[in-house]
C-alpha cells in the first residue's frame, strides 16, 4: 500500500455532493392518487432496484409529504422516467406541494390510466413502471417503500434490446447549482445523449485475463 493520503488524491467534498459522483441518473416522477384529490406528481431522486425474482423497486419518501400521505392512504404509485420535454415537471415537482396546487394540471401534462395500478401514467414520459406496495419500513422520518412491479411500459422505440435507446429523448439528470446570473431558482442540468455519445465494451478481454478457473465459470 502506498504512502498516499485520500487528500493527496482527490478533492474532498461533502456528504451532500458526494451524489454528484454518481450522476448522471435518471431522476423518476412519482405519480400517486388520491381518491379524494386525485392524481399528485412528486420528483424523486432516492430509489434503487431492490429485487429481480420478482422484480422490485425500493423508494424513499419523507413523511412530511403531500405524496407520503396519498401511497398511506392508496399503496399504489408510478415511476415515471421523464423525457427531456419534461424538465419543468421535474423542477416544479421537487419544490411545491401538491397540497397547494395540481401540479398535472397546472404543467399540462397528459396521462393514461394504469392497467393494474388505480395511478395514472404520464404520457409524454419516456417509461412508466406500475407498482404496489409489498412492504415498508420507516426510519429517521423518512418511509421506505418496496414496490412489486405490476407493469412496465416504454415509448414506441425506446429500448433497444436492453438499452435505452437515445431516440427515447430520456432526461440524464446532471443535478442542480446556482448559475453565474441571478436566478430565484437553480439551474438544472441534463445531459442529452446521442448515438454517437454511447461506446459499446463487450467484456471479453477483461474476463480472458483472468485465471483459467475463473475463466471457465464466468
Amino acid at each position: 500500500m502506498g504512502s498516499e493520503t485520500p487528500e493527496d488524491v482527490f478533492d474532498e467534498v461533502t456528504g451532500r455532493d458526494s451524489s454528484s459522483i454518481f450522476k448522471p441518473k435518471v431522476t423518476a416522477l412519482v405519480v400517486s392518487n388520491s381518491e379524494r384529490k386525485g392524481p399528485n406528481l412528486m420528483t424523486a431522486s432516492w430509489w434503487m432496484t431492490a429485487g429481480y425474482k420478482p422484480f422490485r423497486y425500493l423508494l424513499a419518501v419523507s413523511n412530511k409529504t403531500y405524496t407520503h400521505e396519498i401511497i398511506e392512504e392508496n399503496p399504489e404509485f408510478v415511476m415515471a422516467a421523464p423525457s427531456v420535454e419534461m424538465v419543468d415537471a421535474l423542477t416544479l415537482s421537487g419544490k411545491v406541494s401538491g397540497r397547494d396546487i395540481d401540479k398535472i394540471e397546472h404543467l399540462g401534462l397528459e396521462t393514461v390510466p394504469g392497467s393494474d395500478v388505480d395511478v395514472p401514467l404520464l404520457k409524454n414520459a419516456t417509461g412508466n413502471v406500475e407498482l404496489s406496495v409489498l412492504d415498508s419500513f420507516e426510519f429517521e422520518g423518512i418511509t421506505y417503500y418496496f414496490g412489486d412491479v405490476e407493469n412496465a411500459y416504454v415509448t414506441p422505440d425506446g429500448l433497444d434490446g436492453r438499452i435505452l435507446s437515445p431516440d427515447a429523448d430520456v432526461l440524464a439528470y446532471m443535478g442542480s447549482d446556482w448559475g453565474e446570473e441571478e436566478t430565484r431558482t437553480k439551474y438544472r442540468y441534463y445531459a442529452n445523449l446521442t448515438a454517437e455519445a454511447i461506446e459499446r465494451f463487450p467484456g471479453d478481454e477483461v474476463v480472458e485475463s483472468l485465471p483459467e478457473d475463473l475463466q471457465e465459470e464466468f
